[in-house]
């Protein structure tokens, strides 16, 4: 909701942080992520008797699937991040800075690269624990949180 309410309203975000706003969302950024990851961290290992441990070991296709769709999403990501930078990756263009448009990697890979790079990591998570977790309570989860990337996606395309 932060990411929405600043790029449609970053006029309200400037008066109160002025030329620390991309500072100030970069932090509200890693916080809120570090929330999310703690809770969906804590939420599975309160699901387990024994706290978080895989039930069966991983299958072959588990480990390479899963493993391939987190190792690809964080390569978008830390790809985004090393095209843009902070001004670039936290709406700098919304909050007042020049931030130069970028065609190449991983931009011309696929659209919205830090988005699809956290849906696939997700989704690999979510792979990688599928014996550890209660299979309808995490795909509803996964589902909510791609649901979520596909709205800011559309959000900054068309607003």
């Amino acid at each position: 909701m932060l990411y929405a309410f600043v790029w449609t309203n970053p006029k309200p975000w400037l008066r109160l942080f002025g030329q620390r706003a991309v500072q100030a969302f970069a932090a509200c950024g890693f916080v809120g992520k570090v929330l999310q990851f703690s809770t969906c961290l804590l939420w599975a290992w309160a699901m387990q008797p024994t706290g978080l441990c895989l039930r069966q070991p991983l299958t072959p296709a588990q480990l390479l699937v899963g493993g391939f769709l987190v190792a690809y999403g964080q390569a978008l990501n830390l790809g985004v991040y090393r095209a843009l930078g902070t001004r670039g990756v936290y709406y700098g263009c919304r909050l007042g800075h020049s931030v130069p448009w970028v065609s190449g990697w991983p931009f011309s890979a696929v659209r919205h690269p830090q988005y699809t790079g956290s849906v696939l990591s997700v989704w690999g998570v979510l792979l990688l624990l599928w014996g550890a977790l209660p299979a309808a309570m995490a795909t509803g989860v996964a589902v909510f949180w791609t649901g979520l990337y596909v709205l800011s996606g559309l959000v900054e395309n068309y607003l």
